[in-house]
């Protein structure tokens, strides 16, 4: 059976620098968590046990073989429907990029309670084109819902910014 071009996996997909590359980075931010204190280290280590395991999926899906068809089939990451139909320019990935680079860096100063409103707020008003009214009231409910879990119900204190909290960085 012949691929047509639309079900072709395109080389950067099937690269595998991206996955090792991931791997290294959360490696790394897993290492660095052992210098926290071991209630400060829970969350980082839960979110980089997750990213590693997605990280071998990704690998193993970009496999030929029955192993990488398995996976690309199961999680559905062929190229049989794809979502979109074009890559982006770089100037959009590039404006994704940054958005994401101002939530790491204010959750990083300000801590992660101030910043879920103000990064959903902002992304779904700015480059989402939402209404002011829509946007602000997403982001409330949103924020009210990562307090009352983690902090509320699980008594779970999240990280409160480098500008807040003496345990900070």
């Amino acid at each position: 059976m012949t691929e047509t071009d639309q079900e072709k996996i395109p080389h950067e997909v099937s690269s595998f620098i991206f996955p090792v590359t991931l791997f290294i980075i959360v490696a790394f931010f897993l290492y660095w968590t052992f210098d926290y204190s071991e209630t400060a280290r829970r969350l980082p280590i839960l979110i980089g046990c997750g990213t590693l395991l997605l990280v071998v999926l990704d690998f193993i899906s970009r496999l030929p073989g029955k192993a990488g068809s398995y996976i690309r089939f199961a999680l559905g990451a062929g190229f049989q429907e794809r979502e979109m139909d074009f890559t982006p320019e770089w100037k959009a990935e590039l404006r994704q990029l940054a958005w994401l680079t101002a939530c790491v860096s204010s959750v990083v100063l300000i801590g992660i309670l101030p910043t879920v409103p103000v990064f959903i707020f902002f992304y779904m008003f700015v480059q989402g084109r939402q209404g002011l009214l829509h946007s602000l009231l997403v982001a409330l409910i949103l924020s009210l819902t990562v307090w009352l879990v983690f902090e509320y119900l699980l008594e779970y204190r999240l990280y409160r910014g480098m500008l807040f909290d003496d345990d900070g960085y």
